[in-house]
């Protein structure tokens, strides 16, 4: 049987979905992301960090209050496809800057959220998630403290570490240059008391040598699920692309031999086929799934369209409105609106990716399109190199596994062979194939045996 994604990697949404019977039928209502930019300044001066004009900017609580108003409006009114009486919990996403910076205004609007929904009768606080990421610089103030005794139950908290020190210290530092490792290790050990085992990393070509012993070292921290992706922006050679499948076969290596049965996302079993033609949706959910208020309430389709990621003159232009005034409440608004909504797979990709034989799992950010480009509808493709050897190490992985544990299924190869050598050279690839093709005939073996 193929070895499922635990319920710990799924997306809070997803598990709603599941709970409450809409996966079926498409109807994401039922969870929706709300994100708190609750302060522009950060305690790191991180290398690859998207959001390149912070400030000192912070949000009030009172406009904190006054956008839970505006997301309870939105429930009691249920004339809305964002968030109406299907809704059946709300993810509370708090981000900087350095969120922790304020962990005292996180509370406060926390404790706002649960007395109002208390006040109006509104059933979605038990079913609601408070969540952000943090460098873990401020982790053990008293106020950050505070924070997670009350609110630790009902709240998914990420210490981001980008793996062993050395890589983490080389990109994660502060404003004296100093590498950060130390403190956010010991608030990533300080967090598992409420089970907060949770790891994201994000790897670019600089990093794409620290991949093996990143995942290892977290592996040995008792992670079970491990979250780990290539950044969106870069630009990844061929050469990248060798590098990442070598990182990632002696990783799959290394967790076959020690039996290892945590997941890892960089290599799931689901990624690297063709595009199913009766989804067109876009990958990314900053098209309108989602609502992002900066600290003066100015509502966007996500912080990467926020001013503190791409400047105030081009966020003006995709702004939809604040939390005082309203939202889509002018033409202008509701054009932004519409035309975020109508994006789709198919309108902004090229048919080289939209024919792609290995295009699921594929990722972007509509953000940074319209960053890039000036519009969301057209899709930077940077990552090309970077998912093409992904999905031969997910290959790679998977087959070696069901050979030699048996408890995944064989994974079939769709970029064609000749490709494949050009990325990983003839002799890698012939074993690759070699591999998909003994772990089919094992499978055959096991039907044919199951049958008598």
């Amino acid at each position: 049987m193929v070895k499922e994604k635990p319920a710990s990697a799924r997306d809070y949404a997803d598990y709603l979905c599941k709970l409450f019977g809409t996966a079926e039928d498409g109807d994401f209502r039922v969870s929706r992301g709300v994100t708190f930019q609750i302060t522009g300044d950060c305690t790191l001066r991180c290398s690859y960090c998207y959001e390149n004009h912070k400030s000192c900017q912070s949000m009030t609580l009172e406009t904190g209050k006054k956008i839970i108003d505006y997301i309870l409006d939105l429930y009691e009114k249920d004339d809305g496809n964002f968030i109406c009486k299907k809704t059946k919990g709300i993810v509370l996403d708090f981000i900087g800057g350095e969120p922790l910076l304020q962990a005292e205004l996180i509370e406060k609007i926390c404790d706002y959220f649960i007395a109002e929904c208390w006040r109006k009768h509104i059933p979605i606080a038990p079913f609601s998630r408070i969540s952000f990421a943090t460098n873990g610089q401020l982790w053990f103030t008293p106020e950050a403290q505070h924070l997670f005794r009350k609110y630790h139950d009902m709240m998914s908290v990420t210490v981001s570490i980008d793996g062993v020190k050395e890589l983490h210290d080389a990109f994660r530092v502060d404003k004296n240059g100093i590498g950060s490792f130390d403190t956010a290790y010991r608030a990533f050990q300080d967090g598992k008391k409420y089970g907060w085992y949770n790891s994201k990393m994000t790897f670019v070509p600089g990093s794409i040598q620290y991949i093996m012993p990143s995942i290892k070292m977290m592996v040995a921290e008792g992670c079970e699920v491990i979250n780990c992706n290539f950044a969106y922006e870069p630009n990844y050679t061929r050469d990248d692309a060798a590098q990442i499948y070598s990182e990632l076969r002696n990783l799959s290596n290394w967790l076959i031999e020690t039996r290892c049965f945590s997941y890892i996302s960089i290599l799931e079993a689901d990624i690297g086929t063709p595009n199913d033609p009766a989804d067109d949706r876009n990958y990314c959910g900053g098209t309108g799934n989602m609502l992002a208020f900066a600290p003066d309430g100015k509502a966007y389709p996500c912080i990467r369209y926020a001013p503190i990621s791409i400047g105030e003159e081009k966020a003006s232009k995709v702004c939809f409105g604040d939390c005082h005034n309203g939202l889509y409440s002018t033409e202008q608004q509701r054009k932004v609106k519409e035309e975020l909504d109508s994006i789709t797979l198919t309108s902004q990709s090229t048919d080289e990716c939209i024919h792609c034989p290995v295009a699921r799992g594929c990722g972007w950010c509509s953000g940074y399109n319209y960053e890039l480009y000036g519009t969301a509808n057209k899709r930077y493709t940077g990552i090309c190199y970077a998912h093409k050897a992904r999905v031969l190490s997910a290959c790679y992985y998977q087959n070696k596994r069901c050979l030699e544990i048996g408890d995944v299924e064989p994974k079939k190869i769709y970029l064609p062979q000749k490709e494949a050598e050009e990325i990983i050279g003839a002799e890698l690839s012939e074993e690759l194939f070699s591999l998909e093709k003994k772990a089919e005939e094992k499978e055959e073996r096991i039907r044919g045996d199951s049958g008598r």
